[in-house]
């Protein structure tokens, strides 16, 4: 039986205050009596002054929750200096708990609460390699919940803890008033900053169901949206589980396609609108520039495993795959990107995920798939795409396009009212009826894909 969110939020408090109280009785037992003794004697001679601090605390704690970012940028000095006090103490002894023995390291730590900044300088033999291997053991020794490890110049190393997730507290999708950049925010990043992605790379959104794909997707959309109604950018909805997804929004897309014979179509439109292009620039534009009469074609794919690996018919299989990695392998300069989401990024599902230059890993099976969404070296530096919980959708893991460690993000979520609301304000100018492609027989098709202007 599952509670209502009312009554599953109070629990949750309950739950947190008896588990506080539980610890520092157990930790603190005298301190705990001589505070209860305190408490109860205050209570006889001002109870009024008791209860209005007892409302303080519940306030503070409901402001923490409702609104992390501003809280901690007020309150958060305060709790840093404290924990900055407690990790420079303790920072040798860790180091040595870990196996990275440092007699005499140099260490600065800044607060910029609710995270933690160390820079310490790595000891003769010691290499940023055995720091990236055992930060989840200088995680637990400090009783954080994330960590990230990246070089600090030659010498040192740079070890970021947070202590609150801020990207716990879910958030609505933001649609933005000016046409798109080279970059979109679609989210937040783990500190409280925005999470801005790129446009130009193709993106592969990879995580189970119900991770939150929807959420990164419509994002995406949301920030091209202003690009769209001006026509400088054209959106191509794929989804072959009948729509269910892309429909929701269908006014800002293109071109539609939510059967195989239609994305097939729709991707070969495409490829051929690339190839043009490509023989109008060759030799004068190396790069492409957004205008209302050459805009940029985004192809959004939900689900991309049905179009690649679970189809009946191997003939439209293999067009769409053609088609597919000419979308990615030549699509950047001209002008084409492809956003893909799937659940399983196994190779064999995904023969073109090798093509995808930027991607996003959400919630995954296990380690091994958050190895082949990110790679080894990101799973290692912290990318547990396989430990994200099920009660956060929309947060995942990326890594830079520029390198570096990788980042914990989390993408706005976008309600069906939302979408329909942005999509009617935001609606593009030009809409395109795919034909399907019909095969004569196995092997030999009738009719490439073409389209047909309806709007």
């Amino acid at each position: 039986m599952t509670l209502p969110k009312t009554a599953a939020t109070a629990w949750s408090e309950a739950r947190f205050w008896v588990l506080l109280l539980t610890r520092l009785t157990r930790r603190f037992p005298g301190h705990v009596v001589v505070a209860l003794a305190l408490s109860w004697i205050a209570w006889g001679l001002a109870p009024t002054t008791v209860a209005l601090g007892l409302a303080a605390v519940l306030l503070m704690r409901t402001w923490m929750l409702r609104r992390p970012l501003s809280y901690w940028r007020l309150v958060g000095p305060v709790v840093g200096c404290y924990r900055a006090r407690v990790v420079r103490r303790g920072w040798r002894e860790a180091l040595k708990a870990c196996g990275l023995t440092n007699q005499r390291p140099r260490l600065r730590v800044l607060a910029r609460w609710p995270r933690l900044v160390i820079r310490s300088r790595l000891a003769s033999g010691q290499t940023l390699n055995e720091f990236e291997e055992r930060a989840e053991a200088l995680r637990c020794c400090f009783g954080a919940s994330q960590i990230r490890v990246e070089p600090d110049g030659v010498r040192d190393v740079r070890v970021s803890l947070a202590f609150s997730d801020v990207l716990d507290v879910p958030f609505s999708a933001r649609v933005p008033v000016h046409g798109h950049d080279a970059a979109i925010v679609i989210g937040r990043q783990w500190d409280g900053s925005d999470w801005a992605l790129p446009v130009g790379p193709h993106t592969l959104v990879a995580g189970c169901s119900g991770s939150g794909k929807g959420s990164v997707l419509w994002s995406f959309v949301f920030g091209l949206a202003p690009a769209v109604r001006d026509g400088r950018v054209q959106l191509h909805g794929i989804d072959l589980k009948g729509g269910m997804e892309i429909l929701m929004g269908r006014r800002f897309f293109t071109t539609l396609a939510t059967s195989q014979a239609e994305a097939v179509a729709s991707l070969e439109l495409l490829v051929g609108w690339l190839q043009t292009r490509t023989h109008q620039y060759a030799g004068c534009v190396r790069s492409h520039q957004a205008s209302e009469a050459e805009p940029l074609h985004v192809v959004v794919i939900d689900e991309l495993a049905a179009l690649t690996a679970y189809s009946t018919d191997r003939e439209l299989q293999r067009r769409g795959e053609v088609a597919l990695n000419i979308l990615l392998s030549q699509g950047r300069a001209p002008g084409f990107v492809v956003l893909a989401c799937l659940q399983d990024p196994r190779k064999d599902v995904v023969p073109t995920r090798g093509l995808f230059t930027q991607m996003v890993g959400l919630r995954l099976k296990d380690a091994s798939e958050s190895t082949m969404v990110l790679g080894e070296s990101a799973v290692q530096a912290g990318a547990h795409c396989h430990r994200l919980s099920r009660d956060v959708p929309g947060t995942g893991y990326i890594v830079p396009e520029s390198g570096g460690p990788p980042v914990k993000v989390r993408a706005g979520y976008a309600s069906d009212d939302l979408i329909r609301e942005t999509a009617a304000e935001f609606a593009t100018p030009t809409v395109l009826s795919v034909l399907p492609v019909r095969l004569e027989s196995a092997g030999r098709s009738r009719r490439p894909g073409r389209a047909t202007e309806t709007g």
